[in-house]
């Protein structure tokens, strides 16, 4: 009897173990932006808050130079776990300054947001989605751009996939399969990766609440009908390239690697930077053709 009452204690403390340990594993690191808007000099910005349901999130409004106006392309970015608006302003600047609107926001628990015991994927998801939802309204008729670096392409995959209005698609760093990186960053931090995610699966999709296959990039990225720009950054030690690899041929499109970068410099990349501009000017090339082609209202053509 004494055995049975040992060994349930000692069970009801591996569990307890264990449903800490993934709380550490999923709680985000606060930190502050590495660069905040206020440090802007060329280009305009406007502080907003997008409803979500029970909470908000704040979100940034770049835009282009005094006095020029607006190119039609609006860009959506996503930063990466533990990170914040701060860190994909490294592109948002750029992109402003050569005449687009830019969208950044924080994802729930990052960022200007409350601290929360513990985030995942699914956060990320449904932050994306709603800011995007959001950007359509407000700016509606226009191509709208979705760039997701790091954890944020993650969300980035999911959120098309459930039906984000977005009309292109840009991942930078992305992982194909959340679990594995997880495990990979574990790994590099001295644990046995593989391991504390195999025992943390349980407790993980508790607080996930969903299949881990409906969360996972590699699978959701072969329902996307957009046009999608992969750029992976030559040397990123986070989200290494075989995760590229795997997501350019689930996707059926080939992946560019970023020559000289690393996981957040990518960002900044003059390569990435033109690339992510092009896809933005292909859009509105086939938004104003299709403009030229619709028929008049008398019937014609004009």
């Amino acid at each position: 009897m004494l055995s049975w009452v040992a060994g349930g204690a000692v069970l009801a403390a591996l569990v307890l173990t264990l449903d800490r340990l993934t709380n550490f594993v999923a709680r985000p690191v606060p930190r502050p932006p590495d660069r905040t808007v206020d440090e802007l000099e060329a280009v305009a910005w406007e502080r907003v808050r997008v409803p979500a349901g029970d909470h908000s999130l704040p979100a940034w409004i770049l835009g282009p130079p005094a006095g020029r106006a607006p190119r039609p392309a609006v860009f959506v970015l996503a930063h990466g776990w533990g990170a914040s608006y701060g860190t994909v302003l490294r592109l948002g600047e750029p992109l402003a300054s050569a005449g687009h609107e830019v969208v950044l926001f924080d994802v729930r628990g990052h960022g200007s947001n409350e601290p929360l015991p513990w985030v995942t994927i699914r956060h990320f998801r449904d932050d994306t989605h709603i800011i995007l939802s959001w950007a359509r309204a407000r700016f509606p008729g226009r191509p709208l751009v979705l760039v997701g670096h790091s954890l944020g392409g993650a969300g980035a995959v999911l959120a098309v996939a459930e039906g984000a209005p977005a009309d292109a698609l840009v991942l930078v760093a992305t992982p194909a399969d959340v679990v594995q990186v997880t495990g990979e960053y574990l790994t590099d931090q001295g644990l046995p990766g593989a391991l504390v995610v195999r025992l943390l699966r349980p407790f993980l999709w508790r607080r996930v609440g969903l299949p881990f296959a409906a969360l996972t990039p590699v699978l959701r990225i072969r329902e996307l009908r957009l046009p999608l720009l992969l750029l992976q950054p030559e040397h990123d030690q986070r989200v290494t390239r075989a995760h590229a690899e795997r997501l350019a041929e689930a996707a059926g499109r080939p992946y560019v690697l970023v020559r000289g970068a690393e996981h957040t410099d990518v960002l900044e990349h003059p390569e990435t930077v033109r690339r992510v501009l092009a896809l933005g000017r292909s859009l509105e090339d086939q938004r104003a053709s299709a403009e030229d082609q619709r028929p008049s209202a008398r019937g014609g053509r004009e």
